[in-house]
């Protein structure tokens, strides 16, 4: 996600590990909505998700030197961000994950269709809430956050195969809760 004229993600871990430590924030302004994003769809919590990727960046930030290809920081810190959602859905139960409990609000001034939006976005929320966490993380890397197959192998540790075949279950299964729902 760099834009031309930024440091490239490689140079700014260079300056990071040379003892620049504030061009972190430069890394943490270009990817923390996207790994939010991730984490806030994985975990089902905004709260939670916001600390899953505070205590990510930290940990990257520590571990920085043992990052082996800084050109690819982007796949990297979303390993990261995606182990400790894995390490907090352990801990707890797939049944105490939080639907949200109101439907959206919905602003006196919109029309019909953001209405309708609003509450499609609702349902595959909690359709995406219900997915066994290797699925809706398959799901999440590859359509929401637009990895490739290559990339959510990196962040992962899984096979292409064994992701692809998540993401089509994903799919079947959100296409079948959504049914049920409608």
């Amino acid at each position: 996600m760099e834009v031309r004229g930024d440091p490239s993600d490689a140079d700014v871990v260079a300056r990071v590990l040379s003892g620049d430590h504030e061009a972190f924030g430069l890394l943490i302004r270009r990817y923390e909505a996207g790994l939010l994003r991730f984490a806030t769809r994985m975990l089902g919590d905004r709260d939670v998700a916001a600390d899953a990727v505070a205590e990510s960046f930290i940990r990257a930030y520590r571990h920085l030197a043992s990052c082996r290809e800084p050109a690819r920081l982007r796949t990297w810190l979303y390993r990261i961000v995606a182990n400790r959602c894995k390490s907090y859905l352990a801990r707890r139960r797939m049944a105490d994950v939080p639907l949200d409990d109101a439907p959206p609000v919905a602003d006196p001034t919109d029309n019909e269709a953001a209405l309708e939006r609003a509450e499609q976005l609702a349902l595959v929320e909690r359709a995406l809430a219900r997915l066994a966490s290797e699925k809706r993380e398959a799901f999440l890397l590859k359509h929401v956050e637009g990895l490739s197959y290559q990339e959510m192998a990196a962040v992962t540790g899984e096979r292409i195969p064994t992701l692809k075949m998540r993401v089509h279950r994903a799919r079947e299964a959100l296409l079948q809760a959504l049914e049920e729902q409608a």
